[in-house]
């Protein structure tokens, strides 16, 4: 089905929830969540968020500010509003999201850890490079030592890790992490990764110049 259909097709289905259910019901903001990133898909980001923003005031009337459906829908906001280069706002969401994550499911989880990434990469685009930095380096030696080497929110963070080293022009630090935690996904069958980890995975080959690998 082409962007535009799918489109048209969810804007039915969120029709249909709300007349059955009402604007308010999970499963209606649920059809809105899903329509708006089917119109951030298909280009119509500023149509995306202005329906994420209805979701977010319908939701946190309905669910509170604290419940995880509200709390991915804001997730998704700040990441189109970073892509769309309003970092302030952004930062706003993300240190939001970060909050949540922490408080209702603990600062080791993989969501928290993967919020406390996203909070820092756009304190770097900020030029908050201090907190930035000891975000970082909090999520990374989290993960490394609650989810494992392998884990993907581990992975992503190694990556962004080597990222800050080479930002400091530590260039020697940076291909030593590229080298000892992650070159073990290029040997992996793509197959058997994960999206985030294939993500790494292909970035790795590129920077690494590993030509059996860029198949993935």
């Amino acid at each position: 089905m082409s962007s535009s259909g799918s489109v048209v097709s969810l804007l039915d289905a969120l029709d249909s929830h709300t007349n059955l259910l009402g604007a308010e019901h999970p499963q209606t903001l649920a059809a809105a969540h899903e329509l708006a990133i089917a119109m951030w898909c298909a280009g119509d980001v500023d149509g995306a968020v202005d329906l994420l923003e209805q979701v977010l005031d319908r939701a946190t009337f309905s669910l509170g500010s604290d419940h995880p459906q509200r709390v991915d829908v804001l997730t998704m906001l700040g990441e189109i509003l970073v892509e769309q280069r309003h970092l302030e706002q952004a930062g706003a969401i993300h240190r939001e999201v970060l909050e949540h994550r922490v408080r209702n499911m603990g600062g080791n989880h993989p969501n928290s850890l993967a919020a406390k990434s996203d909070l820092a990469a756009v304190l770097f685009e900020l030029g908050q490079d201090e907190e930035a930095a000891g975000l970082e380096r909090e999520a990374f030696e989290s993960a490394r030592a609650h989810l494992g080497r392998a884990h993907s929110v581990t992975c992503v963070l190694v990556w962004n890790r080597a990222l800050n080293y080479e930002r400091r022009g530590d260039s020697d630090s940076a291909r030593r992490l590229f080298t000892e935690e992650l070159v073990w996904l290029l040997a992996e069958d793509p197959s058997g990764l994960d999206t985030d980890q294939n993500i790494v995975r292909g970035m790795l080959a590129e920077r690494l110049n590993w030509d059996s690998a860029r198949a993935c």
